[in-house]
């Protein structure tokens, strides 16, 4: 009778070595903006034993701030927005959040929801809708 038992807690356990970090709600954005994005640059870093995880910077030209104007962005300024998403998923279980991949290049117009400031920049809000694009 134990054994069963055993493999339904060990099934359950390996199941959640993907977990995945909660999102953020789009009401919790300290900030959102709309802009044309003017640069992406991403960098790559190792992720578990061989997987990919790549950190994103956006340069976005603000044409409004629909929501954080008291954090002191005004329309006409570039923001550099972060954020992260693992581009090539580790073979073996891994545990850690995954982040989001926008697709979003140079001349894009976009909506921006803002957590707060890091060093030197903005990050996104843990959300698959961080960034939207909007028809140009």
């Amino acid at each position: 009778m134990k054994k069963p038992l055993c493999l339904i807690a060990m099934a359950a356990l390996a199941s959640g070595l993907y977990a995945e970090r909660p999102p953020e709600k789009k009401d919790s954005a300290a900030i959102v903006l709309t802009g044309t994005v003017e640069s992406v640059r991403s960098k790559e870093e190792k992720f578990g034993n061989d997987g990919v995880k790549t950190n994103f910077n956006a340069e976005v030209k603000v044409d409004k701030v629909e929501r954080g104007k008291e954090k002191g962005i005004d329309p006409g300024e570039v923001v550099v927005c972060t954020w992260f998403a693992v581009t090539k998923r580790p073979s073996k279980p891994f545990v850690g959040a995954f982040g989001h991949d926008y697709k979003v290049k140079k001349g894009d117009k976009v909506r921006v929801y803002l957590t707060g400031k890091g060093a030197g920049s903005w990050e996104v809000i843990y959300n698959s809708d961080g960034v939207e694009k909007l028809k140009k």
